[in-house]
């Protein structure tokens, strides 16, 4: 007759899991890789800016500036080593390297570089760009970027342990004494046998790349499928939530997820910002969102209480008179740490793309 199992308890499963762990996924949020935006406000919002090995969806208003903010991120990650790799795949088909190549090029002659062109062809000679058009593509691109990572961890693992040659005998035996051979043939070292060099400066270099992995957009490709069959839809999306999330951590990526959104004029729960005038909410829904790590909701708001009386004080024709001026704030919808939550920083997206601190 089978008999129960015994029982365990629970602080002895939670010290293997944690046992099992890097010791860096279960440091606090402040203890780990930060990648910075370059501005003030928002690196201090976000403590230092976006963790490694953590999915962070970015879901933006139209003309809010997150393609601007996801542009410096880019830069700033390519320019933080030489290390440093990134790779986007792109569905919207509106990547714009031109603008990205000016923002790296202001951040290399920031810093005084003499040779601030050099560098910035050799920081875009370290992105990657990937065209998708439908759900399929994304699926395939994120097994080729999966191939990529492993490949490069195989490399690494056979250049910091290469095969040692064996030693020449100093006779060769005959067949008839294959006994004797066993016991009383040593083998004479060699004293021209020399050690297979050590090469740790390209193992370090392909263990010590970190990566950079941007998906645009998520919703361009997913709003299809759920379209057609909702059920069905939201489960392929779990599907790949799950093997992106292993990935990531597996591998301590930064992964960014651009997403768009929405307005729902029936809706009978409030929009999830905390400014009263935001009536948006992010797309895809709330199964989507228990699946990140961090997320993010980008909007404008009016820059003065002017231009917020000329906004929402029934003056809305006459905006374009008034030069009413908006700026872009980003909020803490999410985070899994429960740290940043409900924090946000306002910046301003000038005419040529480039972002700036709000005054």
């Amino acid at each position: 007759m089978a008999t129960a199992a015994e029982p365990t308890l629970a602080s002895t499963q939670w010290t293997s899991h944690i046992s099992s762990q890097p010791p860096d996924k279960d440091g606090p949020p402040s203890k780990r890789r930060k990648l910075a935006t370059g501005h003030c406000d928002v690196d201090s919002t976000l403590e230092g800016g976006l963790d490694y090995g953590c999915i962070t969806c970015i879901s933006g208003e139209a003309g809010a500036g997150a393609p601007e903010f996801t542009l410096a991120l880019i830069a700033s990650h390519l320019l933080a080593t030489s290390d440093h790799v990134a790779t986007v795949i792109d569905s919207t088909l509106s990547f714009d390297i031109r603008r990205l190549h000016r923002r790296v090029m202001e951040v290399l002659q920031s810093r005084d570089e003499g040779t601030a062109q050099c560098k910035a062809m050799e920081a875009l000679g370290r992105l990657k760009l990937m065209k998708i058009f439908d759900f399929i593509g994304l699926t395939e691109s994120l097994a080729e970027v999966r191939e990529n990572v492993e490949g490069r961890a195989v490399a690494a693992a056979s250049t910091v342990e290469p095969a040692q040659p064996t030693a020449p005998k100093g006779t060769i035996g005959d067949s008839e004494d294959e006994g004797e051979e066993m016991l009383d043939d040593v083998p004479s070292p060699s004293p021209r046998q020399q050690p297979a060099p050590q090469v740790p400066n390209a193992a370090k270099q392909l263990t010590d790349s970190v990566g950079l992995l941007i998906i645009d957009n998520i919703t361009q490709v997913t709003a299809p499928l759920l379209k057609n069959n909702y059920a069905q839809g939201q489960a392929l999306l779990t599907s790949f939530m799950r093997s992106l999330s292993h990935l990531t951590k597996a591998n301590q990526l930064c992964t960014i997820m651009l997403n768009n959104t929405t307005t729902y004029a029936q809706a009978k729960e409030e929009p999830p910002s905390l400014f009263s005038s935001c009536t948006i909410r992010p797309a895809l829904g709330k199964t989507f969102t228990y699946l990140l790590d961090m997320h993010l909701l980008v909007h404008a708001v009016p820059g003065t209480a002017a231009d917020a009386r000329a906004i929402y004080g029934g003056k809305r024709h006459e905006m374009q008179k008034l030069d009413v001026a908006m700026v872009s704030v980003i909020e803490v919808l999410q985070d899994r740490s429960g740290r940043r939550v409900g924090r946000w920083a306002p910046f301003v997206v000038e005419g040529d793309g480039r972002l700036k601190d709000a005054a």
